[in-house]
């Protein structure tokens, strides 16, 4: 990992730790009221909290730089934007999703009897010997791939150069870069000193490596997908790669995270719930985008030169839309820009962003496979769906 990018990722480090610290500082009461954040009043402030912690973090590091969330939209310094084209080159981009699952954690915390004490923080609500198991019960398991995440990508040059993923439930940090996939579990949130200590490097040398293992044959059907709102089951059944009977006989999790999805893929799962793939479902930026750092930097055990997972843009001929924008997005109208026609290299072109008037509501439908997925493989290919693909640099 050069330099530049080694600064990017800890500086993404460090924003999901200070989010993450914020929640948890911060009372359950405190958590679960609406506050006004960028002019919308019916964000809770388990939502608005560490969003606020993540933007102003990365504003410090590059003031420059684009930041995207839902809440946030989008924010870019015009004067930095000329220069950049004015250099022929693209602005670098953050994509963030502050807490995703927020809908599972606001329920989970309302089930904490606070009347006794109003003062009780969040985090004494994670601390609770039995607060994994409840998760588990309630929203799904294990709880490493189904808790509560924050997430943050940088995009710069066109190219996801790194992901980082915070598990607000089991306190585990995940990064995404060219020298890894690593996860490790966090100090106690009290222990500053530990706290920051904590960089890519740390996480390298004290975390585990995380592995995509290889798909046995009878499994490659299995799948998570969202079909938890109306018109996602109807988007689901137009791509024409997911029939009617794999929806009733394959799908394992119909309402799950957005970027920890990906993880359902790696050697987190249970062997004895194995899934072939994962598909974003006509879902939101914030949702899918974590998972191309992923799929970019994530090796074969076996195999060193090879890719662990394969990502595939599915694109319907008569596409659903959500509040007016297209769920499963044809190239033409992609932010997936095809620059290598012989090798089917692609860069993220953000500035086809620009035509929205809130990025973060661009949409997209993708495939996320291991590579040993033939059945997924050869499905995609043959409805004509493209293979993402990035250049090196």
């Amino acid at each position: 990992m050069i330099g530049i990018e080694e600064a990017y990722c800890n500086t993404l480090i460090k924003a999901l730790l200070l989010a993450n610290y914020a929640l948890l500082e911060t009372t359950i009461v405190d958590a679960l009221q609406h506050t006004t954040l960028w002019g919308k009043a019916d964000t809770l402030s388990l939502d608005a909290i560490p969003e606020i912690a993540i933007l102003e973090c990365l504003k410090n590091f590059d003031q420059h730089a684009i930041m995207l969330t839902e809440e946030f939209g989008k924010d870019a310094d015009p004067l930095a934007k000329s220069d950049q084209q004015r250099h022929g080159s693209l602005p670098t981009f953050f994509i963030c999703d502050p807490t995703d699952r927020s809908t599972q954690l606001k329920a989970y915390l309302k089930t904490i009897d606070i009347q006794e004490d109003a003062s009780l923080k969040v985090v004494e609500a994670f601390n609770r010997p039995q607060c994994k198991e409840e998760w588990e019960r309630d929203h799904g398991g294990p709880c490493s791939i189904t808790g509560a995440f924050s997430a943050i990508t940088c995009i710069r040059r066109g190219l996801p150069i790194c992901s980082a993923l915070l598990n607000y439930i089991t306190q585990e940090l995940f990064v995404a870069c060219s020298a890894g996939i690593y996860r490790m579990t966090l100090p106690p949130h009290d222990d500053i000193d530990a706290w920051q200590k904590i960089d890519f490097l740390h996480l390298q040398k004290n975390g585990k490596a995380v592995y995509f293992p290889p798909v046995k044959r009878e499994h490659c059907k299995h799948f998570v997908t969202f079909v938890g709102k109306e018109g996602y089951e109807e988007n689901l059944r137009g791509s024409k790669f997911i029939t009617d009977d794999m929806i009733k006989k394959e799908l394992f999790y119909d309402k799950p995270g957005g970027p920890s999805r990906v993880l359902y893929l790696s050697d987190l799962q249970p062997e004895i719930h194995p899934i072939g793939f994962v598909i974003a479902n006509g879902e939101k930026i914030g949702e899918w985008i974590h998972w191309i750092a992923f799929c970019r930097f994530a090796i074969s055990p076996n195999d060193l030169r090879k890719p662990a997972l394969r990502l595939y843009e599915i694109s319907a001929e008569r596409p659903y839309t959500k509040d007016g924008i297209l769920m499963s997005p044809s190239p033409a109208y992609s932010i997936l820009k095809l620059i290598d026609l012989i090798n089917k290299k692609s860069i993220i072109d953000v500035e086809r962003l620009e035509n929205f008037p809130n990025p973060s509501r661009y949409r997209g439908m993708f495939l996320l496979t291991t590579s040993s997925n033939q059945m997924a493989l050869q499905n995609a290919n043959h409805h004509g769906h493209r293979t993402i693909e990035f250049p090196d640099r």
